[in-house]
């Protein structure tokens, strides 16, 4: 089944900008350009994916979509310890690599606890090592057990007092599925920039559609034609080029120095990247001097998404051994930051994903 499916079951709310009809016509509709191009940022309470793995007793947030079904996945009770089993192991183990991710705390309630034998208990977010299943026999199976002995802890990602917080949720979504899905696609490409980002653009607006966030005629010209290959190193004068307002930049670019000040090269240094971006989250959520909202606390939760996303990736490379991430933000990230407020969520991620594949 291929990811970009499971999106059939999604309840979502369709924004009312444009009214699509279904019905092929023989001639193309005439797209007239309109002054503001840059699709808008969708509000984060209006996005209800259940961003996560699924399990028969509830959803554990991860970078998949929790209302898909998929491997086979249940909750259970490995050697007495709550375990993530997935039957389809080697699916699994090729979408998230040596470690799933558990980016929320996930409590095991007293229903939860009588039906699976073990005590109730918060497992805490993190890194979690998927292996085998260790029977002795090889079953395809493999598990994320929770323990202590088989995590990284990191900070739960996931803020509620963050109203955009779902925003930087699908960006992590839709990067994942979309590079997952089409890394044969991207490969056979060579590195050709201007194909590389056309595929990725095409890929993202399908998965848009199917998350029942569609872009507008005038939208989709856009985010085909807008030049994503810039020095995003300079993020101080990328920031400046937005249409934000003065005091909101100058916001931003305090909190960008403040992450960029901050080096990554463990779980442990993610952990402390997390909790900072989360605490300059909550101290805007109510701050009633920003002039746009809505725009600054989803570049702030992008950052701290992908910051993430882009650690964890590598951290749980399939294959092992791979380049490790930069120690300090690499331009695919700031290049998703700044996306978010150049073109909005398509933007954003093509823009990263197009930036990673052209310096990786």
């Amino acid at each position: 089944m291929k990811f970009r499916n499971f999106f059939s079951a999604l309840t979502l709310v369709t924004f009312s900008l444009v009214v699509f009809s279904c019905a092929k016509t023989e001639d193309a509709p005439v797209i007239t350009p309109v002054d503001s191009k840059a699709p808008t940022i969708p509000s984060g309470s209006r996005l209800y994916i259940h961003f996560g793995t699924s399990t028969q007793m509830g959803c554990m947030y991860s970078f998949s979509n929790c209302i898909w079904i998929g491997w086979n996945t249940a909750l259970t009770n490995f050697q007495d310890r709550p375990a993530l089993q997935f039957d389809q192991g080697d699916d699994a183990g090729q979408y998230f690599g040596q470690y799933f991710p558990l980016t929320s705390d996930y409590v095991i309630d007293a229903a939860a606890s009588e039906v699976l034998g073990i005590p109730e208990q918060t497992i805490p977010a993190g890194f979690y090592a998927l292996r085998d299943v260790a029977t002795g026999q090889a079953t395809g199976k493999r598990i994320a057990q929770f323990g202590p002995e088989f995590s990284h802890p990191v900070a739960k990602l996931v803020n509620p007092e963050n109203p955009q917080d779902n925003i930087g949720q699908l960006h992590n979504l839709s990067v994942q599925v979309i590079l997952h899905e089409n890394k044969d696609a991207i490969k056979a490409l060579n590195g050709d920039k201007k194909a590389i980002q056309q595929l990725l653009t095409e890929k993202m607006i399908e998965f848009m559609v199917e998350s029942e966030l569609p872009l507008s005629p005038a939208e989709e010209q856009y985010v085909k034609t807008v030049d994503l290959y810039r020095d995003y190193s300079n993020y101080a004068a990328r920031l400046d080029e937005t249409h934000l307002s003065a005091n909101d930049k100058k916001v931003l670019l305090a909190i960008f120095d403040e992450a960029a000040s901050i080096p990554v090269s463990s779980p442990e240094e993610l952990s402390k990247f997390v909790q900072t971006l989360t605490e300059r989250e909550n101290q805007l959520s109510s701050d009633a001097t920003l002039n746009d909202p809505k725009t600054v606390l989803s570049m702030i939760s992008v950052l701290k998404f992908s910051r993430y996303f882009w650690y964890w990736k590598s951290f749980s490379s399939p294959q092992g051994g791979g380049t490790p991430e930069p120690s300090m933000i690499p331009d695919w990230v700031w290049a998703d930051v700044i996306g978010m407020e150049l073109g909005g969520p398509v933007v954003s991620a093509v823009a990263s994903a197009a930036v990673y594949l052209d310096q990786r």
